[in-house]
């Protein structure tokens, strides 16, 4: 069985910033833990009731945060290749399904509501099926440096882990655990106080909990704690429940951290990624959803619960009465039909005791102000509905106050698209990691044409700058969406005349169209790559081999030239190349000039020819019925332009 050791120096360090960190957390976990009781709903007597109101507004601010679709591309940086980006949005729509990416977001934005800070790890890679798999770290079971604010700054930071000892034993004989042969080394077991998050939570929810340690004793505790070695890098240890064994430790080296010095040198971030919704700059712990509602929720369930009595006692009150006129009180006691109290006098002989109103109008008007003090900071106002006997335009406070409720959402979703763009550079950065030893991956994209193969070639990410990350959002303010949808049809007829062809076709493509379509694919569907575009891109392939291109007279030069200036970087091949369709479009453009000068001058010689518009004035049109009329002419015979004129 387990017996203590001597301690060394890094689980001595371990340990003390576990106490520092737990001590900085504790009681801030417990008050977690208790609201988190409060949205389960269920703890209360039999003959209460509980208000609903943290768990519905929070599913509220929930469902217009979360969305089940991918929310990012990446944009070009220095020395990276249309070719690249390309690749890198494929892989991203692809892994985005394969990493399961929908449930991640919605368990990670879960605990940014709720705990203020959602914690998702980006540590493990897998090589074989060649993708990142990240995880949500539970915040009651997780700690971190309190005297930074900023996660890359953290000196340390640990969270728990609970595995059965089939786990152990074969991390055990597969090599991953190195500092224990058996089990039996270290001990089983959960701490009380760490078991006890869980068991307040379940017993809200009426389930019977084990005790902390199982039946058989296969239950055990690791701790995962990632800090500084000796030399100053960054390395992950597991260590024991009683912090006296390291069962496996591991060097942080992802290359992701550029130092910015003159060497190339490379250090790693902490594979923790985090999101916040209600920012507080320059603050180590912050506020969430159920900071801000707790107080509320509990006041609305008293009142709720003392009209509930109230209304109780109005249906069933309790009656004085005078002993010495009523002569059988048991009959006070039941209902029944036809019932009859004998008393001498009626009106004095008995008397309800209770008789306030459940609801009053006050109550009712306090309920509701609470409820709008529990809308207004969290941004789910509700829409004003029109009023009897008001003047006022309600249409037009109603629209108000829905723009307000949208933009403190629009607000949110900003914040915690932060997370969300260090989320998707860590991804890239892994790539950059292992693609030498991946070499290629296959990205499979569902589209309104089916499933979309391509192999994607991981050179693709060996970048000496990583590329940009364009975070957006399906839930930002919609009458934002509205507005821009509503000028750009009304601009649309002036952009018709203004531009040529083609502007207008990529006008349509990549500003008009995505507007109004949610898959981008079916952009392409409607409006396809023209051969000039497909031309292009693989004249690009041997422009960027420096191979020189002819260009010809009957290309779209427009757009050859759009398409070749993508490339990255460029060689002399491909601005002679470029120089080529550039002259070729002035060429083409003087042609038309003088094409258009020979057409006006024709105009003109016509207008001014005997038998031009100019000697026609005022003559009228002839037809078929006027050339039947020989007399016509006669009588008219003073009109100008008239043949006797």
């Amino acid at each position: 069985m387990y017996q203590e050791t001597s301690i060394p120096r890094e689980l001595k360090y371990a340990q003390d910033c576990y106490e520092e960190s737990r001590n900085f957390l504790e009681t801030w976990k417990q008050r977690k833990v208790k609201q988190l009781v409060l949205l389960n709903n269920l703890q209360r007597g039999d003959q209460n009731i509980a208000s609903t109101l943290l768990l519905t507004l929070f599913n509220r601010v929930l469902s217009s945060l979360y969305d089940d679709k991918i929310q990012v591309k990446f944009l070009p940086s220095q020395g990276i290749r249309q070719e690249q980006l390309n690749s890198y949005n494929v892989l991203a729509q692809s892994d985005y399904l394969e990493m399961g990416k929908t449930k991640i977001d919605y368990d990670w934005c879960w605990d940014t509501l709720f705990f203020n800070r959602g914690y998702c790890e980006t540590l493990k890679f897998n090589k074989r099926q060649k993708i990142m798999e990240p995880c949500i770290i539970n915040p009651l079971v997780f700690g971190y440096d309190p005297y930074f604010e900023d996660v890359q700054d953290w000196r340390y930071y640990w969270k728990w882990l609970t595995k059965s000892k089939v786990e152990i034993k074969r991390l055990i004989k597969n090599g991953t655990i190195d500092g224990i042969k058996d089990c039996d080394e270290i001990m089983s077991g959960v701490d009380e106080y760490l078991w006890n998050y869980k068991t307040l939570r379940d017993q809200a929810k009426k389930a019977v909990e084990p005790s902390a340690d199982s039946m058989g004793g296969d239950i055990y505790q690791i701790l995962e704690f990632y800090c500084y070695d000796e030399d100053g890098d960054k390395c992950v240890y597991w260590l024991d429940r009683s912090f006296s064994k390291v069962l496996w430790h591991e060097k942080l080296d992802f290359e992701d951290l550029d130092y910015g010095d003159d060497s190339n040198e490379r250090g790693s971030k902490w594979p923790i990624v985090v999101k916040e919704c209600f920012r507080e700059p320059h603050s180590s712990i912050n506020f969430g959803i159920a900071d801000l509602l707790e107080d509320k929720h509990r006041a609305k369930s008293v009142l709720l619960n003392l009209a509930f009595i109230a209304a109780k006692d109005k249906a069933n009150p309790i009656y004085m009465y005078n002993p010495d006129k009523v002569k059988d009180i048991t009959q006070l006691f039941s209902r029944q039909i036809n019932q009859h109290i004998p008393v001498e006098d009626i009106t004095a002989a008995v008397a309800p005791l209770n008789t306030q109103e459940p609801l009053t109008p006050e109550l009712t008007n306090f309920i509701s102000m609470l409820q709008q003090e529990a809308n207004a900071p969290i941004g789910t106002g509700v829409v004003l509905q029109p009023q009897k006997n008001k003047t006022s335009n309600t249409a037009t406070e109603a629209a108000i106050d829905q723009q307000l409720n949208d933009m403190a959402q629009s607000l949110q979703s900003k914040i915690l698209q932060f997370g969300e763009s260090e989320f998707w550079s860590h991804w890239f950065h892994r790539y950059a990691k292992y693609g030498p030893e991946l070499k290629e991956k296959m990205a499979n994209i569902v589209g309104v044409k089916g499933i979309n193969s391509q192999i994607v070639d991981m050179k693709d990410f060996n970048t000496d700058y990583p590329p940009g990350v364009l975070v957006f959002s399906a839930k930002e303010a919609e009458y934002k969406e509205l507005v821009l949808r509503r000028d750009l049809m009304q601009l649309y007829p002036a952009l018709m005349q203004s531009l040529d062809p083609d502007g207008l076709r990529n006008f349509n493509k990549h500003v008009f169209f995505p507007k109004f379509l949610q898959d981008p694919s079916l952009i392409d569907v409607m409006l396809p790559k023209t051969i000039d575009e497909l031309k292009a891109e693989t004249e690009n392939e041997q422009l960027a081999k420096n191979e020189l291109v002819e260009a010809l007279p009957t290309d779209n030069h427009t757009t050859h030239i759009y398409t070749h200036q993508m490339l990255q970087p460029k060689t002399w091949a491909v601005w002679f190349h470029i120089e080529m369709h550039q002259r070729m479009l002035a060429e083409q453009k003087a042609q038309e000039m003088q094409a258009q000068q020979m057409q006006m001058m024709e105009g003109s010689q016509v207008l001014d020819s005997p038998g031009g518009m100019s000697g026609k004035m005022g003559v009228e049109k002839k037809s078929p019925m006027a050339a039947a009329s020989p007399l016509k002419t006669e009588t008219k015979p003073n009109l100008p332009g008239s043949l006797n004129s």
